[in-house]
């Protein structure tokens, strides 16, 4: 039988979701309206910008976003259409680099996205209320993290093992 949730836990699991729903769905508004990108072309031009020399191999890009192999090459194939990035490949190694035009957008984007976070968000909480939501955030990315590195197991695995 399944534990439930109590109202107290069910009505603060809602407004996180409800919270990040809203705050995802605006700021990628506020992106494309700023910059004309995708929520997924912001992520990989930041990387990008980030790096050294503005430029990473394909599969250090792909870690960093946590993408598979091909929903990155897809997304890099309609991003380097647009001339937001180039693709080189020396041998085996496939080098991502972010184009002059791939920068400036993402500037207008970046600034789309710190207004925008800060009017949803950060405006709403004292300096303490932002250290504990850190905090909180931290732990709990870091149990999903740990949950979803642990074997999947079946419940009919499970109510086998327990009948054996």
């Amino acid at each position: 039988m399944a534990v439930e949730l109590t109202s107290g836990e069910a009505s603060t699991w809602r407004l996180i979701q409800r919270l990040s729903d809203l705050a995802n769905g605006v700021v990628e508004h506020q992106i494309r309206s700023a910059a004309d990108l995708s929520a997924a072309e912001f992520d990989v031009l930041r990387c990008l910008v980030e790096a050294p020399d503005r430029q990473l191999r394909q599969n250090e890009l792909a870690a960093l976003l946590g993408w598979d192999k091909s929903r990155l090459s897809h997304q890099l194939t309609r991003m380097q259409h647009r001339e937001l990035i180039d693709r080189q490949k020396s041998g085996r190694v496939h080098a991502v680099a972010v184009t002059r035009m791939g920068v400036q957008k993402f500037e207008l984007a970046d600034n789309a996205h710190v207004a925008a976070v800060r009017t949803l968000l950060l405006e709403h909480l004292s300096a303490a209320e932002r250290e504990a939501l850190e905090r909180t955030a931290a732990q709990a990315a870091a149990a999903a993290a740990e949950q979803a590195a642990k074997p999947a197991t079946s419940p009919t695995r499970v109510l086998r093992a327990r009948t054996s």
